[in-house]
């Protein structure tokens, strides 16, 4: 008669049985629990580091004024960058504004002045029409030379005497001064408000002289208005970017009057130097 087993083992393998089984249980029940998942999901769904990514920033961005003269059509900014890969155009800006649309990595900017400081963007624009990152440069114009100054417009002269035959003050007129060619320096005709002296000043560079003839300051014995020779001669003192040109703001020189005996009077000679200041 075989041994009967003891009741330490029974219990041994009354619970190894009991925790087999249990496993076997979660197992299946885990799987049951499963959620169907379509195959679908499984496969190579775009991730977000798939999307196409824009177009490098362009690199090379430059900025250069080139030589200027009084001439407006030498007025230009010109900018030049690298080509960006994978771009097939590019978007100009300036100061936020958009300038234009290139397809080759340059562009020259013909609306601008002396005196001006101004900031360019430039973007790469690829073929989906995604945008690269902005590239900027900036560029400052400085001024023109005097002797590149128009002369023209309404001014005030404030005379002061230097010497006269018949002691004369000083005092203000208002000239207009209009210049002999359509733009830029040239030789200016003159013309006295409220008197009747005109003439014509030719230039030298920044400096002005000429004669005219016609009543100016002095008037006869009897008080009538006499005809008399004035010579002006001026310099620019100071110029700036007025609209789209470059203009002189103010000038400094002398008028000197001549005026022969007539009527029994005394001949006379007055001469002034002045300031100008440009009124438009």
């Amino acid at each position: 008669m075989p041994p009967k087993p003891s009741y330490g083992r029974l219990v041994v393998f009354g619970l190894v049985g009991a925790l087999a089984a249990s496993g076997v249980a979660v197992l299946l029940a885990l799987q049951l629990a499963k959620p169907d998942i379509p195959a679908a999901a499984f496969a190579g769904e775009p991730r977000a580091s798939d999307a196409p990514e824009p177009p490098p920033a362009v690199e090379g961005l430059r900025a250069s004024r080139g030589r200027w003269t009084a001439d407006p059509d030498s007025w230009r900014v010109s900018l030049s960058w690298r080509p960006a890969e994978g771009a097939v155009r590019y978007l100009v800006s300036r100061g936020g504004r958009p300038l234009d649309e290139v397809t080759e990595p340059r562009f020259v900017d013909e609306s601008v002045t002396p005196e001006g400081l101004y900031r360019y963007q430039v973007v790469a624009v690829d073929v989906d029409s995604d945008r690269s990152p902005p590239s900027r440069v900036r560029v400052v114009t400085g001024s023109l030379p005097k002797a590149a100054a128009r002369v023209q417009g309404r001014w005030i002269l404030r005379l002061k005497i230097r010497s006269s035959t018949i002691s004369q003050g000083g005092g203000r007129v208002v000239v207009t001064l209009m210049p002999t060619c359509p733009e830029g320096p040239c030789a200016v005709g003159w013309a006295f408000r409220g008197l009747g002296n005109t003439g014509t000043a030719t230039a030298q560079g920044a400096t002005y002289s000429g004669s005219g003839s016609g009543d100016f300051l002095t008037l006869d014995c009897h008080g009538a208005e006499v005809s008399a020779t004035v010579s002006m001669e001026f310099r620019v003192v100071t110029a700036h970017t007025v609209g789209t040109g470059w203009r002189a703001t103010e000038i400094a020189g002398e008028l000197t009057e001549s005026v022969p005996s007539v009527s029994n009077c005394l001949s006379a000679t007055n001469v002034w130097t002045f300031t100008g200041s440009a009124q438009g």
